[in-house]
């Protein structure tokens, strides 16, 4: 029974389970039905644009902070670009997200989710490159040559307001004061106000010169304590390097100045090793001694002993007999020598001289002459008149059993063991000076001083000092300089030692690391001495020639040559770029901020509405509510801000509102109007981005993960957004005559930044040309020109 009641129980709750998940799934269906979303969609569409109004502030800010910065850079520019595009992808994936994705595609969180992902994967790389193909496809590329080169007058008299090189009368901009949002907004549309003014364009051409030079000194002047600066910091870290130069410079003064001492202790060396040489020739000598008085007590016994038996042979009668007496004998004799490891010596070599006097030679004739009854002497007689020798002898061989005389015949004969053991020297070697002087010992040495890396001549002997000095000082050097080498190539250097400070630095590999400092300020060849006036006259007014010329090359070319293919096509597309695209940037982007924060409240209203659906409450729809919101939201971003009123740059009456006027008689009213209320609006919201990215650190974020978009950027569209430098010349350059006069006769000319040396009339590329004119009693003046073909001779006065 309670079994049974169980059961039930669970058959009710399984079927109370179903029931709620259906009402669930009911309700849930019921309310897209009404309102094509589920609540937790809408809540997190609402709380996606919240979080993407954060970023989108920040840019426009961060754009504004670049465009109308006084010192941006191209590549700051270019960060805030890749900025602006990657948060532009986002918003307009949630914009789409939220249009498209409705009913059962988002009854589902995984099916929402994969919807919303696959939209996000195709929208935002779309808009992320589509933005950067239209701009560069239908504005850049499309734009004219007489465009291009108006947006870099644009850009050039920007940086001169700037710099306060120029002034506008009425236009109320003080540059030395910290720049406010509304400065900041001013900088950010002047260059595009300029260069919608076609007729101030033409009237600033006139006077493009003056205005280029001053701005360029102004320009140069103003950072001319931080130029300093940076040249004071760098010249003392230059100065310690050279200090270090000069200890390693000492340092190898101090290895040759060695040299007398190393050559006494490498001689004491050789001093060392002949005396060595000379106590091992003797230990080998008493060794040697020692050991064939040993073998003499040895054999001498048994040589003697071989004599008397081979007497003993002799006295038998001639035959067989005695015949194989001397054989046995004889290999009696070879079988003993040969126990004793010496070299074979034959038995008569071990009898002695013996002489025989004449008393003893007439003793016996007589005697003889005697015994044989008067034959014997007349046979001496018969043998001296055939001349013979009357059988007079004046030596005979004897035997002996004297231990010393075998050591000396043992002595002789096992001399070349001696001269193998010593390693070649002789025996007889009686003193240390014959040791010394002896040819084998200069050559030990010589063979001993070659693995010590001194090379001597192969017929170098020890008496030879002069030779030996000369080459001890030749390693040392060799050894010095090869430790100079060392050092120099772990510094990246080939410099030699013993520069004087002023050598020093001009020495290539350091000009190179100055050049690297100065950057674009240097100037060959750049000292690390000079004081702030030359620092002044010899870098900062070349420049301010250089610059000066450059800017003129690029305002003074024909329009042709800022033309697809001319020498400044880059240049003119780069200007245009910074002229246009930031007012635009920054318009779309205050409009998609404005209508995110306006359109909050009503998706609010919608969060709000559809929360009650879901908890039963009906309520009758009012389908004008949304529009009448819409056209209240337009009002409210276009209208509102500029009936509230303005600043100095937009009241009737301003020198800027002269621009506006100009724009509206060109048919631009709607770019005259965007403008305007760009610098109404726009400094309202500027300082919000700000304070957002100075406690979120957003862009500080983006930078972050900068790098990995900006080279996917460009392996996708590698041929957009690159630019040269306005000094870029054609592949194929026309040569033109450089003629330079001077009010000084024979007065000397050179080109500094060329190497042929200067020829009146020479053919050269146009362009740029550092000249340097000098004559005695007179101060040398250096000045850039610029040769081009309506302007080939110029005169430089002394």
């Amino acid at each position: 029974m309670e079994s049974a009641e169980k059961e039930l129980k669970k058959v009710q709750r399984n079927q109370q389970a179903k029931t709620a998940k259906a009402e669930k799934k009911q309700a849930l269906e019921s309310q897209i039905d009404k309102t094509g979303k589920p609540f937790w969609w809408m809540l997190l569409m609402f709380i996606c644009s919240v979080a993407y109004l954060f970023p989108e502030a920040v840019f426009n800010a961060a754009l504004t902070d670049v465009a109308g910065g006084r010192n941006s850079s191209a590549e700051d520019l270019r960060a805030v670009e890749l900025f602006g595009r990657t948060i532009s992808g986002i918003g307009v994936t949630l914009l789409l997200a939220d249009l498209l994705l409705k009913g059962k595609q988002v009854a589902k969180a995984t099916r929402a989710l994969g919807y919303f992902s696959l939209i996000a994967v195709i929208v935002w790389p779309t808009v992320f490159f589509g933005q950067k193909w239209l701009v560069d496809h239908f504005i850049i590329d499309a734009s004219t040559p007489e465009e291009r080169q108006q947006a870099y007058l644009s850009q050039v008299l920007r940086s001169a307001l700037i710099e306060n090189s120029i002034a506008f009368e009425g236009i109320d901009y003080d540059p030395d004061k910290e720049h406010s949002a509304v400065e900041k907004t001013f900088l950010s549309v002047f260059g595009g106000l300029v260069y919608a003014d076609d007729k101030l364009v033409d009237d600033l051409k006139q006077k493009k010169r003056l205005i280029m030079e001053k701005f360029v000194r102004d320009r140069a002047m103003s950072q001319f304590d931080q130029h300093y600066a940076n040249y004071d910091d760098f010249r003392q870290t230059l100065r310690d390097k050279y200090t270090e130069y000069a200890d390693g410079s000492n340092q190898y003064n101090q290895a040759l100045t060695s040299v007398k001492t190393r050559s006494d202790r490498y001689w004491l060396d050789t001093q060392n090793q002949v005396k060595q040489g000379w106590e091992k020739y003797q230990q080998g000598t008493k060794a040697y001694e020692a050991r064939v008085e040993s073998r003499a007590q040895k054999i001498a016994p048994k040589i003697y002993d071989y004599f008397e038996r081979r007497n003993k042979c002799a006295e038998k009668k001639k035959g067989s007999s005695k015949n194989s007496c001397f054989e046995r004998l004889q290999k009696g004799y070879d079988k003993e020598i040969a126990k004793y490891s010496i070299p074979y010596i034959p038995p008569d070599d071990w009898l002695v001289r013996e002489e025989i006097s004449t008393s003893e030679n007439v003793g016996n004739s007589i005697l003889s002459g005697i015994m044989t009854f008067g034959l014997f002497t007349a046979m001496q007689a018969a043998d001296v008149v055939t001349g013979g020798d009357a059988g007079f002898k004046d030596h005979r061989m004897v035997y002996t059993n004297d231990v010393n005389h075998y050591k000396n015949v043992l002595m002789v004969k096992m001399a070349p063991d001696f001269v193998k053991e010593s390693g070649g020297y002789p025996l007889g070697i009686n003193s240390i000076h014959q040791f010394r002087v002896h040819e084998l010992t200069s050559i030990k040495v010589n063979k001993k001083l070659k693995q010590k890396g001194l090379t001597l001549s192969p017929s170098w002997s020890l008496s030879d000092r002069n030779s030996f000095d000369i080459a001890v000082a030749k390693k040392v050097r060799q050894q010095a300089d090869a430790e100079w080498r060392s050092a120099m190539k772990a510094k990246n250097s080939d410099m030699p030692p013993n520069l004087s400070w002023q050598t020093f630095q001009q020495q290539g590999v350091i000009q190179q690391r100055i050049q690297r400092e100065m950057k674009e300020l240097y100037v060959n060849p750049t000292l690390a001495d000079w004081n702030n006036r030359e620092f002044k006259q010899k870098i900062i007014e070349p420049n301010i020639q250089r610059k000066t010329t450059e800017y003129l090359k690029v305002l003074e070319a024909q329009q042709v040559e800022f033309a697809n293919g001319g020498a400044f096509e880059s240049t003119g597309k780069s200007a245009l770029r910074s002229t246009i695209i930031p007012p635009i940037s920054m318009s779309i982007s205050l409009v998609l901020v404005l209508l995110t924060v306006l359109k909050l409240p009503i998706k609010a209203v919608e969060l709000v509405q559809a929360k009650r659906t879901t908890t039963g409450v009906k309520t009758k729809p009012n389908h004008f509510i949304k529009p009448a919101i819409s056209s209240l939201l337009l009002a409210s971003i276009f209208i509102v801000p500029l009936s509230l009123g303005g600043n100095q740059y937009t009241m009737k009456g301003s020198a800027v509102h002269y621009f506006f006027e100009q724009m509206e008689k060109n048919d631009s009213a709607t770019i005259s109007f965007t403008l305007k209320w760009l610098l109404v609006t726009l400094p309202m919201v500027q300082p919000i981005g700000s304070s957002i990215d100075q406690y979120l650190f957003i862009t500080k974020g983006f930078n972050a993960i900068s790098e990995p978009i900006n080279r996917f950027d460009l392996a996708i569209m590698p041929g957009h957004g690159s630019t040269k430098a306005a000094t870029d010349t054609p592949k194929k350059a026309t040569l033109l005559p450089l003629t330079i006069k001077s009010n000084i006769p024979n007065a000397k000319v050179a080109v500094m930044n060329i190497k042929p040396k200067y020829q009146a009339g020479m053919m050269l590329p146009a362009g740029s040309y550092d000249i340097k004119i000098t004559a005695p009693e007179h101060a040398a003046i250096r000045k850039w020109v610029y040769l081009k073909a309506d302007e080939t001779d110029f005169i430089i006065d002394l």
